[in-house]
């Protein structure tokens, strides 16, 4: 079912063109979530669809993020093919996920590290190191923020009162 939406979106793309279907992602939110979910799915029709997207906002670009890195893990090399000229490998990389705990970060590195590494024919390479730098870089921000400890390290001194002289 979800590979046969997606290829009536392409044929649609094809006819009306990526912008009209583009558009419909900010303006029918179970359309946008549709896509967003067979995009995140890793399915190769699913991925020829963001190939095809020209998301038309900065809310459908992050949301489109959020899919890729979801599907990296899935379609490494499809993801990566994307990376770099279509979509920012910074962002998909930089795991754009908006909720996690330190768990799910560490598990998330970990199988989008083998993932992205997966790539033995090396077509990839410099998307790959991109890719693995940003994945590394995130990690190291996102534990950093959940950690408890940053949180006591980082709080903001409380502001003294000085006495008025009289």
């Amino acid at each position: 079912m979800q590979r046969s939406r997606a290829e009536l979106l392409l044929s649609e793309i094809k006819l009306r063109g990526a912008g009209p279907v583009s558009r419909r992602i900010d303006s029918d939110e179970d359309f946008g979530r549709t896509v967003m979910d067979g995009i995140a799915s890793g399915d190769s029709a699913w991925l020829d669809v963001a190939a095809a997207l020209q998301p038309p906002s900065a809310a459908a670009e992050a949301s489109l993020a959020i899919a890729l890195a979801s599907a990296l893990t899935h379609a490494p090399n499809r993801v990566l093919a994307l990376l770099g000229t279509k979509y920012p490998t910074e962002e998909v990389c930089g795991m754009p996920f908006l909720k996690a705990d330190s768990a799910q970060v560490i598990n998330y590195h970990d199988d989008a590290v083998r993932a992205v590494e997966s790539d033995t024919t090396r077509r990839f390479a410099s998307v790959v190191a991109a890719c693995r730098a940003a994945l590394d870089s995130a990690r190291s921000r996102r534990l950093e923020r959940i950690d408890p400890a940053y949180v006591i390290k980082n709080k903001p001194a409380p502001v003294s009162r000085r006495s008025r002289r009289k």
